[in-house]
């Protein structure tokens, strides 16, 4: 094969996974001060939440990597899924002195899922044609990060900042199901 992918289903159900994973991260980091700022948040507070957030990412790449192994991917990607979409859900009802609280926790979820899912291309590709099948992977995914900034900032003009938020939280979703086609054949 030519792209080196020995299975193409999963590797698209993989790739269409993390685009769903990059739409979610790169549309909570452009609507997030915007929130914040709605919510009456200084601009160095602004500065102070996306700082505890891209802590929380850092810290997520290794905590997920971890998990991983010890949990399974599925089970990890499950988690990190449901906490971010939790999380982006509650940054919208929480009283906002607790924001910063939960911002790292959304960060390591929001940050870790990626990681693991980059981790699970080697498992889809040969491995005489891995960087083939990784340039394919990033490229499929940068390409949905250079376009999702722009959706969520049209969905948020179009219907409201709360609603683009919601639609970001339900994409982070999405992966769950969708992650159950990655599941070995008995």
């Amino acid at each position: 094969q030519p792209t080196g992918i020995h299975d193409r289903r999963r590797f698209t159900v993989l790739s269409i996974i993390a685009v769903f994973d990059t739409i979610t991260r790169y549309g909570l980091l452009t609507l997030l001060p915007f929130l914040l700022i709605e919510q009456g948040v200084s601009e160095s507070g602004v500065g102070l939440a996306l700082g505890l957030l891209f802590a929380g990412g850092a810290l997520g790449k290794f905590l997920c990597g971890v998990a991983a192994q010890r949990l399974g991917v599925l089970p990890t990607v499950w988690v990190t899924e449901l906490v971010t979409a939790g999380g982006i859900v509650a940054l919208l009802i929480i009283p906002q002195q607790f924001t910063l609280v939960l911002l790292p926790l959304i960060g390591a979820a929001l940050n870790g899922t990626s990681s693991v899912l980059y981790g699970s291309v080697a498992d889809y590709v040969a491995p005489e044609q891995q960087a083939r099948g990784f340039g394919i992977f990033y490229t499929v995914v940068i390409a949905s990060g250079a376009v999702s900034p722009v959706a969520c900032g049209v969905l948020s003009d179009l219907a409201s900042l709360e609603t683009a938020l919601m639609v970001v939280a339900v994409i982070a979703l999405l992966a769950i199901p969708l992650s159950l086609l990655l599941k070995p054949d008995p």
